[in-house]
């Protein structure tokens, strides 16, 4: 039998609508200016070779890079499968010398070549799991941090669920988790890195979730560094059976201490007296995938995902609302603004690309700011949506397109420009573009990358399934169609207002439907859930997964452009 919260789990992952985009966003994009000095680096697989079981598992999904000030080290995570091997989980495969799903590399010639170090476990049977982020800071600029939900290598029992194959109840990041860790570490006098220590955040409640951690390090030598993730809470006997809250803890001693978390954005659902009331938490928003950015006199900017609303809990029936919410504070993430909506949204929780092994898809916006170029001070945030309201069941593909945008602000976020397309408009159906993420360089210019999917049919028989895709909750996604994917990178030199024309990143198109991965928890998707950007000075450096030999891998590239010249001054009037 379907634990309860399990089941309100699936059937949460299970219902999607969305909301109709505001007007000013289906504007078409601006005519693409010429970018001939837009060139890509070599495209270099970071993890080694991979093997199926028994002698491992497949998939090595990255998600996270960050690099010091000259560009020359660079630290880099992803997930592994090969972490489900033996141990805690019990998979019949080889288990790797240190147990955890988030591994990570290092690189001292600028992404050339990797060293992969594995898992961090430094005691207290805490494992790392989940979707990995990194930041590097501190008061010498040369500590790099690392977010993730946590585990424990002892397990948290969790009853079997029905209909999944093999027990889930270890679930990492999912029923089964501890908190939040956040890792700290450095280059040797020798080049080698490693973790030194961890702090793991602890839920509240006993049966509260902690979700969607990121992390943020400031680069003044200040030391100051934030955290910020969403704790589902424990509601009407659900465990995590909330829709979330936003919440933000810091440090001011380069995360060797921290703060009580400040609630940014309460959770609102509605609990009555009696828990076996059918109405009881039946009324609440969703809150997930924050993200932070600082601005130029220090203020702490953060954005996430609101909506869309629940309206019922048996069974479970979601509203048509979604919008991108964002937040300021001004003194450091002790207090923030009272929220404002960024954008109004078509969410994507139902149309997934095709080739995604999740039964849901969450709308993560990501943010930026020029500090130093001509635009100082302008935040910038990249988000997508539907081109219209759409629900299907994740058994069968939605070929509803998506589109990804662009906004900015001058004023610290209180009021938001016109959203751009970030390239031709899509048509109704067929193109997804989806994980639009943004970095500005030193010289103000953008740098935007985001994926784009064809859904294709690929095979001359009309009546061949392109697709049979296993997914969580041992649900297949069968159709006509192929996921084709690639990669593509836009930039803009005059703060947003016209973008080149996008330029592929990776060399080969990846067919995600034909990459084979393993999975043993419900939190691992086969292409994850973010990319990995990272700009230092004038150098910016992406991760991606790529199928392109059939199995998922972590890839590496530098984004190559020269610095922008600074525009000449102005001759005063005589």
């Amino acid at each position: 039998m379907l634990n309860p919260s399990m089941s309100r789990y699936r059937k949460i992952c299970g219902a999607v609508v969305g909301v109709f985009l505001t007007a000013s966003s289906l504007t078409a994009a601006a005519k693409p200016a010429p970018a001939p000095a837009m060139q890509v680096g070599p495209n270099i697989k970071m993890n080694g070779p991979q093997a199926p079981r028994p002698d491992g598992a497949l998939g090595r999904v990255p998600q996270g890079i960050a690099a010091d000030a000259t560009g020359q080290r660079l630290v880099a995570g992803w997930e592994s499968m090969q972490g489900i091997c033996g141990g805690l989980f019990g998979v019949d495969c080889k288990p790797p010398k240190t147990p955890g799903i988030n591994v990570y590399a290092y690189s001292t010639d600028s992404g050339r070549t990797w060293t992969e170090i594995g898992a961090p476990y430094l005691g207290d049977n805490i494992l790392t799991s989940g979707r990995p982020w990194i930041d590097r800071g501190g008061v010498d600029g040369q500590t790099f941090f690392s977010s993730a939900r946590a585990s424990t290598d002892k397990g948290v029992e969790a009853p079997a669920v029905a209909g999944m194959g093999q027990s889930r109840g270890q679930t990492p990041g999912g029923l089964g988790q501890i908190g939040i860790v956040v890792y700290r570490g450095r280059f040797d006098k020798n080049g080698a890195f490693s973790w030194s220590d961890q702090h793991l955040f602890k839920p509240k409640g006993a049966n509260d979730l902690l979700r969607s951690p990121t992390l943020l390090a400031a680069k003044d030598g200040s030391g100051r560094v934030w955290v910020t993730f969403s704790p589902l809470l424990e509601i009407c006997g659900y465990k995590g059976g909330s829709g979330g809250q936003i919440e933000v803890a810091r440090s001011t001693d380069e995360g060797k201490t921290w703060s009580e978390p400040v609630i940014v954005s309460k959770d609102n659902y509605n609990i009555t007296p009696d828990p076996k009331d059918p109405a009881c938490g039946s009324h609440g928003t969703i809150q997930l995938s924050s993200s932070m950015a600082l601005g130029t006199k220090g203020e702490l900017y953060i954005v996430w995902e609101y909506g869309p609303d629940l309206i019922s809990r048996e069974p479970i029936n979601l509203t048509n609302t979604a919008a991108i919410h964002f937040a300021r504070s001004l003194d450091g993430g002790r207090t923030f603004s009272a929220p404002v909506q960024v954008a109004a949204i078509n969410t994507m929780r139902s149309d997934m690309p095709l080739g995604y092994s999740k039964i849901t898809i969450n709308d993560f916006p990501r943010m930026a700011v020029d500090t130093k170029g001509p635009h100082r001070g302008r935040i910038y945030v990249t988000y997508m949506g539907t081109v219209k309201e759409t629900f299907e069941r994740a058994s069968k593909q939605n070929t509803v397109s998506a589109e990804a945008f662009l906004v900015w602000s001058d004023d610290q976020g209180a009021t938001w420009s016109k959203p751009k397309p970030l390239a031709s408009p899509v048509p109704p159906t067929g193109v997804k573009r989806f994980w639009p993420t943004v970095a500005v360089r030193d010289d103000g210019s953008l740098d935007i990358v985001y994926f784009e999917e064809q859904e294709k049919q690929l095979t001359a028989d009309p009546d061949d399934d392109e697709c049979d895709l296993p997914t969580v909750f041992d649900v297949h996604r069968k159709g006509k169609l192929g996921s084709q994917q690639d990669l593509y990178w836009v930039r803009s030199t005059d703060g947003g207002e016209t973008l080149s024309a996008p330029v592929r990143v990776n060399a080969v198109t990846t067919n995600w439907c034909k990459v084979k991965f393993d999975y043993s928890t419900t939190q691992f998707a086969n292409f994850g859930d973010i990319l990995g950007l990272h700009t230092t000075g004038t150098r910016t450096f992406v991760v991606w997964p790529d199928g392109r030999d059939g199995v998922p891998d972590a890839y590496f590239s530098e984004l190559l452009a020269p610095p922008v010249k600074a525009a000449a001054p102005k001759k005063a009037k005589k």
